[in-house]
């Protein structure tokens, strides 16, 4: 009886209690939710550019949004055809993705990850390990950059170059 009076006194000490266990144990499910999904949209990215569907693949993108030539900064609209006209234009010249696979994502501090990739350049195929940067767009994360790739294929994807 003692014990209950003192508990129906002390709600307040209840309610933070109840609040930390419910943070310790919803985070880490949370925290895997956000790498899962990332790693999806990662696989999801490189295969719609392997099966040439650019449009579902530029919504995954952060894609860099100044004109090299221009110098001028680009619209949503004008980079998505921007993006989508270099692709197209790689492809003509015989490079393009060929396999995605081993996608991992690490999401300790920031996200990011790494994917394997086959580039098929003019019938020779050469394996990438990249590493693939994320940005907090809106409610979710982009792709914001891969890096340890060909410089032209780099920028091709990203629309930047990033030594990182």
């Amino acid at each position: 009886m003692n014990l209950y009076k003192r508990l129906r006194d002390n709600k307040k000490i209840v309610s933070i209690l109840i609040l930390i266990v419910i943070f310790a144990v919803g985070y880490p499910v949370v925290k895997k939710s956000e790498k899962e999904t990332l790693k999806y949209k990662t696989e999801q990215f490189f295969n719609n550019i392997i099966e040439e569907k650019y449009e579902d693949a530029f919504m995954f993108l952060d894609y860099g949004g100044i004109d090299k030539e221009s110098n001028i900064t680009l619209n949503e609209n004008n980079k998505r055809g921007n993006w989508i006209k270099k692709l197209k234009q790689q492809r003509a010249n015989g490079v393009r993705i060929e396999r995605c696979k081993e996608v991992r994502v690490d999401n300790v501090d920031y996200p990011s990850g790494t994917v394997k990739l086959v580039v098929n350049k003019n019938g020779m195929l050469e394996e990438y390990i990249v590493d693939v940067k994320y940005i907090r767009s809106k409610n979710s994360y982009k792709i914001r950059n891969i890096s340890k790739i060909d410089d032209e294929i780099q920028e091709t994807i990203c629309g930047r170059i990033n030594e990182s």
